[in-house]
């Protein structure tokens, strides 16, 4: 009798417990429709998922099966599957390595190696300048005097530098740099140009440092007084010509970044320039005056390039690219992700083709096909319009993420309020949780998707908020009515996990 009445005991407790989840799953139902509803969005279209990770429950959820376009929440999926795919000890390996006469470098689509954020972050606070030089100090160290020439094995990838639906006027920015198997200074070139005091064409410096670099700035003005108005384009014959337009009215303390092309053959010319500078020759073909330097070249489709003694290497361990994948929302770093796990997948060079075959790869391992087949996968960054995922599967994909051994790991790699692009976010919100999140922005889109966690309990709760359609050109209110409602959603997930952590302090 005893042992009956403790079973129908647990029984109502279990039932009492059940009955307050769906209690409070209605409750936050309609916080949510009331929230969306509060705000004005036009004609916008938005789509929300919340999810107790514990326990998988859908807490609320509004559209949450209609596919929309993520933005850089695409990042969230492309960097988790990284992970899955890579391993969380993976790092990112480039080789310098003297194969008889000629140096080869090894690329292994590193999207950090010069990187000036990294550089400014790292405790050795070298320039990229120092970075060139010091790998270049690895020949005269190892006694070699001479090379015949220099091979960039860019192979790791394949030479689709530039993915075809992102938008063509952008390709000079700084956000759509060319993906390469080895990438250097983000793959871009930077620019402090300064006015001329005798008036007229104005003058500049770079980095990296390259004066063998054609940029003409004859069609750019100095000016006297006001503000810089400067901006440089590459011209479109395929080179690495740039103009300079606008006016320079100071000289410029931020730099003016413009897209490298073919940044494999860039970085060859880069360290040719270094060599001389630590008087290791390369006696092939003379460089003309002016020119970039000569007797370097990219690796030939199916050259054998596999022996030789290695003599220095650059090692990026996972967590770094994740972070500047996610915190600070780098484009380049998520479609190296991407195009890394096509090639480890396939030992072929990585594509984006490869690489979202591999994400899809994992959406049904993870969550069965229909997430894969429902999920549209152009690149990996979110940087393409032709994007497309529920916020169901997103939510879903990281409810999975956080039962994986490495979760804190990935929830580290992104952006908290006042950190990275969340920098500006939540200012004068009393959050008593843990907030985690990756924001996205495209026209149109806003998106934020993330973690509330619980730092006491562990608890953790999954959100995302993708807003679509939002009117264009003009209409900041309607941008600003879906950030509110972003952070709007976080907060109701904090003060959920507050109530639940005060609900538990009373059961003790």
């Amino acid at each position: 009798m005893a042992a009956v009445r403790v079973g129908r005991l647990v029984s109502v407790v279990a039932a009492m417990v059940l009955a307050a989840g769906s209690a409070c799953a209605q409750d936050l139902q309609e916080a949510v429709r009331g929230l969306v509803a509060s705000k004005k969005l036009g004609n916008a279209t938005v789509g929300i998922c919340l999810i107790d990770t514990k326990s998988k429950t859908v807490l609320a959820s509004l559209n949450a099966g209609e596919a929309m376009i993520p933005a850089s929440n695409m990042k969230l999926l492309t960097s988790g599957a990284a992970m899955m795919v890579l391993g969380p000890e993976f790092a990112f390996r480039t080789e310098f390595v003297l194969d008889g006469d000629r140096l080869v470098i090894r690329g292994a689509g590193d999207p950090s190696l010069g990187d000036p954020e990294v550089l400014r972050r790292s405790d050795s606070k070298m320039t990229v300048d120092d970075v060139v030089r010091s790998l270049a100090e690895a020949l005269p160290k190892a006694n070699v005097k001479s090379i015949s020439e220099i091979v960039v094995d860019d192979r790791v990838f394949d030479r689709e530098f530039v993915h075809p639906t992102w938008n063509p006027d952008n390709l000079h920015l700084a956000y759509s740099a060319q993906v390469s198997g080895l990438n250097f200074h983000a793959n871009v070139l930077d620019v402090f140009p300064r006015p001329n005091p005798a008036g007229g064409t104005p003058t500049f410096s770079t980095q990296p440092s390259a004066a063998w670099m054609r940029i003409d700035a004859s069609r750019a003005k100095s000016a006297n007084k006001g503000n810089n108005s400067v901006w440089l384009v590459r011209e479109g014959d395929g080179s690495n010509s740039f103009v300079m337009r606008g006016e320079v009215a100071k000289a410029s303390q931020q730099p003016i970044s413009v897209t490298i092309n073919n940044p494999p053959q860039w970085f060859g010319q880069l360290f040719a320039t270094a060599l001389g500078e630590v008087n290791v020759t390369i006696t092939g073909s003379q460089t003309m005056a002016g020119m970039p330097p000569a007797s370097v070249r990219v690796a030939e489709i199916g050259e054998k390039l596999d022996g030789g003694r290695v003599l220095a290497v650059v090692s990026t361990p996972i967590d770094e690219v994740m972070r500047r994948c996610n915190v600070d929302s780098e484009n380049l770093y998520a479609e190296c992700l991407m195009k890394r796990m096509g090639h480890e997948v396939t030992r072929e060079p990585g594509s984006w083709s490869s690489g979202g075959t591999v994400l899809r790869m994992m959406l049904t391992q993870e969550l069965g096909p229909d997430a894969a087949s429902t999920t549209t996968i152009a690149d990996g960054s979110g940087l393409s319009r032709e994007n497309r995922v529920s916020p169901s599967v997103l939510a879903r994909w990281l409810s999975d993420i956080a039962s994986k051994p490495w979760a804190d790991q990935y929830v580290d790699s992104l952006a908290g309020p006042g950190r990275g692009t969340l920098e500006k976010r939540f200012a004068g919100a009393k959050l008593t949780n843990e907030v985690r999140a990756k924001s996205g922005y495209i026209k149109g889109v806003r998106s934020l998707s993330g973690f509330v966690t619980d730092p006491k309990s562990g608890e953790r709760l999954v959100f995302v908020v993708l807003v679509n359609n939002l009117p264009m050109g003009g209409f900041e209110e309607a941008h600003n009515e879906a950030k509110e409602l972003h952070e709007d959603v976080v907060k109701l997930l904090d003060r959920t996990l507050v109530r639940r952590a005060e609900r538990s302090a009373e059961a003790r």
